[in-house]
């Protein structure tokens, strides 16, 4: 089995995601400040229409994979805030790579019969290969190479 957690990351939001999102949540802050002013629905309306927008521009998602413990979780960030809750791997069936509609690779993890998560989209063949066969030899698990030829896939000996 991997020894490590493996954690994959979007990253940071680009710039102008975080100003329109710093300017929802202040306008949001705004809209309460008026709506404890002066009650009406319409200024509470708003700041929740803010405050989704301002979600919508600054979730960030993070995934961790636990090997070990055949366990997953996904987790939103926002700042300094993280939810996420690990889920268990029920059956890890196989891992997968494939050429896709935009010619990048792509590698899968497919587990519990038909449920899967990609680990990485990459444009070299060759590193792709060699990442997913080394996935799927750590956790002894088979490998399917539908990138080769896409009509007639391949299961990989290890």
């Amino acid at each position: 089995m991997i020894k490590q957690n493996v954690f994959i990351s979007e990253g940071n939001r680009p710039l102008w995601h975080r100003i329109i999102a710093a300017l929802c949540y202040t306008l949001m802050l705004v809209c309460l400040y008026k709506f404890i002013v002066e009650p009406n629905t319409s200024w509470l309306y708003a700041a929740s229409m803010l405050f989704s927008t301002g979600l919508t521009f600054s979730v960030i998602r993070d995934y961790h994979f636990d090997f070990e413990e055949k366990r997953y979780k996904i987790e939103l960030c926002v700042g300094p805030i993280k939810l996420g809750k690990w889920k268990n791997f029920n059956q890890l069936e196989y891992v997968s790579i494939f050429k896709n509609g935009k010619g990048y690779y792509e590698v899968n993890l497919w587990y519990n019969r038909n449920k899967r998560f990609n680990i990485t989209t990459l444009d070299n063949f060759q590193d792709c290969f060699e990442i997913g066969k080394n996935i799927a030899e750590k956790l002894k698990i088979d490998f399917l190479d539908a990138a080769t030829d896409p009509r007639n896939s391949v299961w990989v000996n290890q």
